[in-house]
């Protein structure tokens, strides 16, 4: 057995990182729930409020990182690597901020036309959020590393299937859509989409390597 391998029977479990995880990782559920209701709405007052809504979960968002992080600076022992805590802490706020910065460009952009492509893709993503609360949640018992290798694993498949929508979404726009206009803003938020789908991956990836230094 490896020294680090060693180490970890003896470093006691600091819970409070944890129950941090676990705050900021329900915040990607409430977030992407609510994008999925800004896409699928046809009122644009109603997209409005969503997105103020969204505003305020990112707002949120960034207290439980500052909150992890300054919880970092002043533990002594922590669960694993530092530089793993800031990687997982920075990658699930930025699934967060994504999901805003999308919802403010579809208001920039004054969106009123979202395709079924748009539509399944963040159904897709509320759906790894979901996932990524699974994946983060066992982190505090390695005994359950299958659980979280699983949900790391569908994860990847969720991005790959974003992937997919996201291609056909744009050999569609560019068959069918006669406005150059419409189709820049359409373009624009099917990349953002995809960006945040390969967000989640990221925090998949980050859980994995967790689980192999430490499970």
């Amino acid at each position: 057995m490896d020294f680090s391998g060693l180490l970890k029977y003896f470093v006691p479990k600091e819970k409070k990182f944890y129950a941090m995880f676990n705050q900021a990782a329900e915040n990607t559920i409430e977030a992407s729930s609510a994008l999925v209701k800004l896409i699928n709405s046809p009122e644009l007052e109603d997209r409005r409020s969503i997105g103020l809504a969204i505003k305020a979960i990112e707002k949120k968002g960034d207290e439980f990182t500052n909150q992890i992080f300054d919880v970092l600076n002043r533990s002594f022992i922590t669960p694993f690597d530092r530089e793993d805590i800031n990687e997982l802490t920075s990658t699930i706020d930025d699934v967060v901020d994504l999901i805003y910065s999308l919802s403010t460009k579809i208001e920039i952009y004054r969106c009123t036309v979202f395709s079924s492509f748009m539509k399944d893709m963040v159904a897709l993503i509320s759906d790894g959020c979901q996932l990524i609360k699974v994946a983060v949640g066992g982190l505090d018992d390695f005994k359950s590393s299958t659980k979280v290798l699983k949900a790391c694993k569908d994860i990847n498949k969720l991005e790959s299937r974003v992937d997919e929508f996201y291609h056909m979404a744009i050999s569609s726009l560019f068959e069918n859509e006669k406005d150059p206009i419409e189709l820049i803003k359409q373009k624009e938020i099917l990349l953002n989409i995809e960006k945040i789908a390969n967000k989640m991956e990221d925090v998949s990836d980050v859980v994995k390597t967790i689980l192999v230094k430490y499970a």
